[in-house]
């Protein structure tokens, strides 16, 4: 039997506990291990956490819930869990550096400074009508390799700027958010992490999921101030300022594409969040099936409802407008802006070749080889994986 008067005090991480429909989601703080605990057991967490030892807490438990607990086996899972300190030197909460610059990026004085950048863009746009966003904008000079190179390079700083807005949104908090480097395609790619965020109250976490958001506004109103600067001060849209009008354009297009429902955008984490859903993309993209497969007859191919929350199984049903309205922008947008554009750049890059002077004609042969190396390198990854797969099913 468990010693009732084992003197061990357990010294824990710093832990969050929200309220869940099973009981209560304990998790380590700054990190994405979680578990639900029932209510009996959250409250014994949280006296060994004010200080009880091990014996105290055991009769503590009994005397409240009349019976007795295994404390070793309860203390195995807090281990499991990683929630124990297992060595005295162990920080109970690392520092985290940048908070204070969270802080700040959130702070009284630089709402004030973003409420000015913002207002100085939108009345530089409601004075000089060719500032607003126009889909010309991307072509900002005649050469199709430059405009591609422009917007390429020029792009990576707005992404890095809507990352660090995530990442500064989660430090501000404590969490030891991260800024790295990833790969998609052949494409390198900014990406924020803010591991933890789970375990913070739902509404403390909407700033973090919506920064990246306020980033792109932000971005897009510092471009055209510098456009529009450009304008008054030189009275003309010189290449510097076409440049800006074209980045600000395509910063509109990736502030659009956080509301295509049907992908795990910033706006999708908000709406779990609120919503208090668990898999909410899968379970509507589920249920859409079912409803297709029920009117197509191929019942068979049904998913099974048991197999979803009960939450998102509610939700999934008025969900799942939003989640066809998400493919339905996405296709406006590519019928309407992106197919555009690239029925002009080929024509563009083709009528140089066919009637242009020498530089177009280079112009045209350069644009053709770089995207000939960038779309042979997605055939070539496509292919190595395809046949990676291919090997490893036959093994």
């Amino acid at each position: 039997m468990f010693d009732v008067d084992d003197q061990r005090k357990i010294a824990l991480h710093p832990l969050t506990f929200l309220p869940d429909r099973e009981g209560v989601s304990i998790g380590k703080f700054g990190t994405d291990s979680f578990a639900v605990f029932p209510e009996d057991g959250a409250e014994l967490v949280r006296r060994l956490q004010a200080g009880l030892t091990v014996g105290e807490a055991a009769r503590w438990y009994k005397e409240t819930y009349q019976e007795d607990l295994d404390m070793d086996d309860f203390l195995e899972i807090l281990r499991d869990l990683e929630f124990l300190r297992e060595e005295a030197g162990e920080q109970a909460l690392p520092a985290v550096r940048g908070q204070a610059l969270g802080r700040w990026a959130f702070s009284p004085p630089a709402w004030l400074l973003y409420a000015v950048l913002i207002g100085t863009g939108a009345a530089l746009l409601w004075l000089h009508p060719e500032l607003r966003p126009a889909r010309s904008h991307i072509f900002f000079s005649e050469y199709a390799t430059l405009v591609m190179l422009g917007l390429f390079l020029g792009q990576a700083p707005g992404i890095l700027f809507h990352e660090a807005m995530h990442m500064l949104a989660g430090r501000r908090l404590g969490l030891p958010s991260k800024l790295s480097i990833g790969r998609r395609m052949y494409m390198l790619v900014f990406q924020a992490s803010m591991p933890g965020i789970a375990g913070l109250p739902h509404k403390v976490r909407y700033l973090p999921f919506l920064s990246g958001m306020f980033g792109d506004l932000l971005y897009f109103s510092l471009l055209v101030i510098l456009a529009g600067g450009t304008l008054i001060v030189t009275g003309e849209l010189n290449l510097f300022a076409r440049l800006c009008l074209a980045l600000s354009f395509t910063t509109i297009l990736r502030f659009i594409w956080q509301f295509y429902f049907h992908l795990q955008t910033d706006i999708y984490y908000v709406i779990v969040t609120v919503l208090r859903c668990v898999n909410l993309q899968e379970t509507t993209r589920q249920y859409i099936g079912n409803l297709w497969h029920r009117l197509t007859g191929a019942r068979h191919k049904m998913t099974d409802p048991a197999r979803w929350a009960e939450r998102d199984a509610q939700v999934a049903r008025w969900y799942g407008p939003f989640y066809v309205a998400g493919y339905a922008l996405f296709a406006g947008v590519f019928l309407f802006v992106m197919l555009p554009i690239a029925y002009q750049f080929l024509s563009q890059v083709i009528g140089n070749l066919l009637d242009g002077e020498a530089a177009g004609r280079w112009d045209s042969v350069l644009f053709i080889v770089i995207n000939g190396i960038q779309y042979g390198a997605v055939a070539w990854l496509y292919l190595r994986e395809r046949k990676a797969r291919r090997q490893s099913s036959i093994a």
